[in-house]
């Protein structure tokens, strides 16, 4: 293959990621005025869930130098359509999707893990590389880098699957608190890394993350009331 068509080939994936990110951006930011209390016993009126920390900035001669942030956006416990009652009941396992983009210039940044809800668990399966022999770290984000993570209940994946874009694979199992209409918080750990790939710091992010059906039209939802527990079916 030639470098013409391999350095296409990565602009036109970079291009669907983007275009991806910016989709899941302006839908988020669109929708962010009709959240509702969790104590209403409602689905939420958001399709995910998101949010942002500043990496720590350089300090030159007394002045801050801006190092960027870490986003993560679009994130949201995908509704069980198989089973439903059953996993509900059991705490999981539960399918997790998000967006995650470093708009750092001067920073790499490498996702770690994902904390969920005090007795739970969450897995985090690595995307089997798009090419034989790579051996770069997928957890790691180069400058404006992004990472995907399953397949969101409100998006069309086509583009990104016929681009083939690397996703994760993430579960949450034995989280019996996880219920349609409430939140959920999930944090996500990074380690913050030089150009050269020492690490520098760590950082951190919650997200109190939604469960969502997308534009699924029937379904058995599973209700908790206001104290947590489950209600009718």
């Amino acid at each position: 293959m030639s470098v013409l068509n391999r350095t296409t080939g990565r602009l036109a994936k970079a291009a669907v990621v983007g275009a991806l990110g910016a989709a899941i951006a302006l839908g988020s930011t669109a929708c962010g005025a009709g959240k509702i209390s969790q104590t209403t016993n409602q689905l939420p009126a958001v399709n995910g869930a998101g949010g942002s920390v500043a990496l720590d900035p350089d300090v030159l001669d007394g002045d801050e130098l801006r190092n960027g942030q870490i986003t993560v956006r679009n994130a949201q416990i995908v509704y069980p359509v198989e089973n439903t009652d059953k996993t509900f009941a059991d705490g999981g396992p539960f399918d997790i999707s998000f967006l995650i983009s470093n708009d750092s210039v001067t920073r790499k940044v490498k996702f770690v893990e994902i904390i969920g809800p005090d007795g739970s668990s969450v897995s985090l399966t690595d995307p089997k590389p798009q090419t034989a022999g790579t051996k770069a770290d997928p957890r790691v984000l180069a400058p404006g880098a992004n990472l995907l993570a399953g397949v969101p209940a409100n998006v069309d994946t086509s583009a990104a699957q016929a681009a083939d874009i690397e996703r994760f694979t993430v579960t949450l199992t034995n989280a019996k608190a996880v219920r349609a209409g409430l939140t959920t918080p999930l944090t996500f750990k990074f380690d913050v890394l030089d150009l050269g790939g020492k690490k520098i710091g760590e950082k951190s992010l919650t997200i109190t993350t939604p469960v969502d059906a997308g534009g699924l039209k029937q379904r058995a939802d599973v209700v908790a009331d206001a104290e947590g527990e489950g209600g009718g079916h």
